[in-house]
């Protein structure tokens, strides 16, 4: 869980003067942006769709719209997850592991006594997703390729 581990509680609302700009800059493009990460979410979902047993992000529904920042799967359950990461890096495609099970990061563990076990739903859930390449200018036929990579790597092209 490396990189997503934290070993202590707290909060890193900093932000640079830069970072500031540059988002008061976005919001004017806001609408824009949303709507190009929309799309690509969209081209993962038809994309994506046909590989059974993968699950994907529920739709937006009832005028909710989302704000895509990552696009995330669930893995078929018996997927080696770690295996398919690399798989997939060989043919050229990053991926990271997602949403880990909070109860087990360094913190909660050592803090609380939190083991392997405890909340089996939240675990399987962690273990089996599995983050995509996502940014408003990703093409619809490097999706498509992602997926396709995907399908493959999973046996199921």
């Amino acid at each position: 869980m490396d990189w997503l581990d934290h070993d202590r509680l707290g909060f890193n609302y900093r932000l640079s003067d830069i970072a500031c700009a540059l988002g008061i800059a976005q919001l004017a493009r806001l609408d824009e942006l949303l709507s190009a990460r929309a799309r690509v979410a969209d081209d993962y979902r038809a994309a994506l769709s046909a590989i059974e047993d993968l699950e994907l992000p529920c739709p937006d529904a009832g005028g909710v719209v989302r704000g895509w920042f990552v696009f995330t799967v669930l893995l078929p359950r018996g997927i080696d997850r770690d295996a398919t990461i690399r798989a997939l890096r060989d043919l050229g495609i990053a991926s990271k592991p997602y949403l880990p099970a909070i109860h087990l990061m360094s913190f909660y563990r050592e803090r609380f006594g939190h083991r392997p076990g405890e909340f089996p739903v939240c675990e399987d859930v962690a273990e089996r997703s599995l983050a995509l390449p996502f940014f408003p200018q990703l093409r619809e036929d490097e999706v498509a390729r992602i997926a396709q990579s995907l399908a493959a790597v999973l046996g199921r092209a």
